[in-house]
């Protein structure tokens, strides 16, 4: 496969996922008519704070409202998934050929080893894949579960059994599209605030995001910013990737 590593910089949250949709539908349609394709890694930040809801999620009246009063886009993403707060992160979009739910599960594994040997990289103690089974038909009747960083997914990469790395997947005419975001720092916890409808409910989602997920910066002890993280994950790609193969 051809592959193509882009990093886009800082868009809006519309480009992105005007930007990511548009790959998909063109490698789709290069598949149908049997044309020259590339495959597409892309790593992205945002212009401004950002909720994305997965493809299917229904947004809530309150949420809409505090997002308008704190001048907070509202994205759907084209993967699925649960809601986001894009702060302070690096996000990832992948686009390629894929033909089952197996490849699909294979390249979800193989992307997220892509990033642990990244992340080796930084001084971070227990990075592993997530081993749970948890069940998300259970796990979607809480109210926790609006937020993607409630839970890990199987392969998902976590940092001392915390998720730090949220991941989507969707297969479009015979392409995979992904999605990941990597949050920087725990801005990512102010989705707390946007979902819920009074004090003590955002006091109990924003611990439970906290018991269940991660940020870098709270990981290492100290900051890092987009481009520090973009020139690790460029550096890996152009020495060796799983996904030139």
């Amino acid at each position: 496969m051809n592959w193509t590593f882009t990093n886009s910089g800082t868009l809006s949250g519309e480009s992105n996922m005007l930007l990511d949709l548009k790959n998909a539908m063109q490698l789709s349609n290069a598949l149908q008519s049997k044309t020259q394709y590339e495959c597409v890694f892309r790593i992205y930040a945002w212009d401004k704070p950002t909720l994305s809801l997965g493809k299917n999620q229904v947004i809530e009246k309150h949420v809409q409202e505090k997002c308008l009063s704190l001048d907070i886009p509202i994205v759907h993403r084209p993967t699925g998934g649960r809601a986001v707060l894009h702060s302070n992160e690096l996000t990832y979009c992948i686009t390629m050929p894929c033909v089952s739910m197996e490849d699909a599960r294979k390249a979800y594994q193989d992307i997220h080893e892509f990033f642990l040997s990244c992340l080796n990289k930084l001084p971070l103690s227990q990075l592993e894949f997530a081993k749970g089974t948890l069940s998300f038909h259970e796990h979607y009747q809480n109210m926790e579960s609006s937020a993607c960083f409630s839970a890990s997914a199987r392969h998902e990469l976590t940092c001392n059994g915390k998720k730090l790395i949220g991941s989507a997947q969707r297969l479009i005419d015979g392409v995979l599209l992904q999605h990941g975001s990597l949050p920087l720092d725990d801005t990512y916890l102010n989705i707390a605030h946007i979902l819920s409808k009074h004090d003590e409910e955002e006091k109990y989602l924003r611990a439970s995001l906290s018991e269940h997920s991660t940020s870098l910066a709270r990981s290492l002890g100290y900051s890092c910013d987009f481009s520090e993280i973009a020139d690790i994950i460029s550096s890996a790609w152009n020495k060796d990737s799983f996904l030139r193969i």
